[in-house]
């Protein structure tokens, strides 16, 4: 491989430029010099003056030329790691998002899990006495202090008190339709109710706890395939209800729309 005389670089390039430029500057100086003093005359000084004045010039832009591409060399390098923190950061945001992904497939993957060990295996002739077990079981699974589940009447549309845990009233709770009281809206909208505060004047599941009334409460529709609305669970707790709580009595309010509807079938048959 035959070797390169000159170098491949831009500072090498300018400065051999600058170098012919002041070789030319000063060879057409001499040049006139010799010129003149063949002719018997002395070299004007303006003619010095402006061959310095030429190469003071040729220096200056030399100058200006090699700190412009060090400061366009600098921004290259400087634009270059700004690439490279970009790609950095889209890579290591991407690499959390599949984490935070792969986190919530794992914790929705439990929370059907920890649902599902919620219901009842035992066979029932009945819906109340199978939801009475499913509320014991959520109490001692969950630190629940008192739990109602309502069921819809197919005649009346009213939803009323089928079973409780640990409730002490001497009168049921009211019954309600879709839309009316707070159990109504959560049977209306499709969607678990959870409160941190619960006010004051409302008594259906709190009757009867006086002042250690717990103050959080978390209502849940029981919803069919059909995303219709056949029942209502509502539990209280003095601990607040997490998000994966929520998580695991939303997918129980799934799975219950159907197992209900099994209840009773193979004890009749």
């Amino acid at each position: 491989m035959p070797t390169k005389i000159f170098k491949n670089s831009p500072r090498f390039s300018s400065g051999i430029l600058l170098i012919l430029l002041i070789v030319s500057i000063l060879g057409m100086f001499f040049s006139l010099h010799n010129n003149i003093i063949k002719a018997d005359a002395k070299t004007p000084i303006l003619a010095v003056a402006l061959a310095i004045i030429a190469i003071i010039v040729a220096l200056l832009i030399y100058q200006k030329f090699t700190k412009h591409r060090v400061e366009l060399k600098k921004a290259s390098a400087e634009l270059k790691q700004l690439k490279e923190t970009i790609n950095s950061s889209k890579e290591a945001s991407q690499d959390e998002k599949n984490l935070d992904d792969n986190s919530d497939t794992t914790t929705q993957i439990d929370s059907k899990q920890e649902a599902t060990n919620l219901i009842p295996t035992d066979k029932f002739d009945g819906t109340e006495k199978f939801l009475e077990k499913l509320l014991s079981n959520i109490a001692k699974k969950h630190d629940i202090v008192q739990a109602v589940a309502f069921e819809k009447s197919p005649s009346t549309d009213q939803f009323q008190m089928v079973a409780s845990y640990a409730y002490f009233s001497e009168t049921e709770p009211p019954t309600f339709t879709e839309g009316v009281s707070l159990p109504g809206q959560v049977a209306k909208n499709k969607v678990a109710l959870n409160l941190a505060e619960v006010p004051a004047d409302y008594t259906t599941v709190l009757s009867g706890l006086g002042k250690g009334a717990p103050s959080h409460l978390l209502i849940i529709p029981i919803l069919d395939s059909e995303q219709r609305c056949n029942g209502v669970i509502e539990l209280s707790s003095f601990s607040a209800f997490d998000e994966s709580k929520v998580t695991i009595f939303e997918n129980l309010g799934i799975m219950l729309g159907e197992r209900i509807k099994t209840i009773g079938k193979s004890i009749k048959e």
